[in-house]
């Protein structure tokens, strides 16, 4: 992961010309591990920080967009009702009831369990969301998940910096990051199994 990010800093600095293309599309294929790899690049000075929050909350609708819409299709509802696919209907299920006919909380919630385009996709599969509305709720749970996504990052970023001169060992610094990252999975499976185990 620390080689794909210090791989994306040399890019960057060797490609300026392209640094808005390249944080638009880092958002649009990479989302959340992206948002999280552009805070590290801005507290290492390699990115300004305005320039990543626009462009990562305009990054993230299109990939958002293609989830909604592949929600309303009928290969989506095969694949829930499949027996192989009991989990995703549960926790789709479980969102659906958790947020009690609030959108905005359920989006919200979507963002940060574990697999969240298969999450938001069986979120609106088992809704009545049109399309505004989606763009409406899903807008400013975005923007709050990109600011923590990003914030993260951004601390990680600094943290690393940190321990890489105080110990004067870059091994130190990339096992703070990936305990960093070990705590973010962990926290997304715990509310995974949270939404799974919730009984009907």
């Amino acid at each position: 992961m620390i080689e794909w990010i210090e791989w994306l800093k040399i890019f960057i600095i060797n490609h300026r010309s392209f640094e808005y293309i390249i944080i638009l599309g880092g958002v649009i294929v990479g989302g959340e591990f992206a948002l999280f790899a552009l805070g590290f690049l801005v507290a290492q000075g390699v990115l300004p920080v305005f320039s990543v929050i626009i462009l990562s909350f305009l990054g993230s609708f299109p990939p958002n967009i293609l989830w909604f819409l592949l929600g309303k299709t009928a290969t989506v509802e095969k694949i829930i009702s499949h027996r192989y696919a009991d989990t995703i209907s549960i926790i789709g299920e479980t969102l659906t009831r958790a947020s009690r006919g609030n959108h905005f909380i359920g989006l919200i919630f979507a963002k940060f369990i574990v697999g969240t385009p298969v999450v938001l996709t069986t979120y609106v599969h088992k809704t009545n969301l049109s399309f505004w509305q989606f763009v409406v709720y899903e807008t400013p749970a975005i923007v709050l998940s990109l600011l923590i996504l990003i914030s993260i990052g951004y601390l990680s970023g600094l943290g690393f910096t940190y321990l890489a001169d105080i110990f004067n060992n870059i091994y130190v610094a990339i096992g703070f990051i990936l305990l960093i990252m070990i705590i973010i999975v962990a926290a997304q499976s715990w509310l995974k199994k949270r939404f799974t185990n919730v009984e009907s």
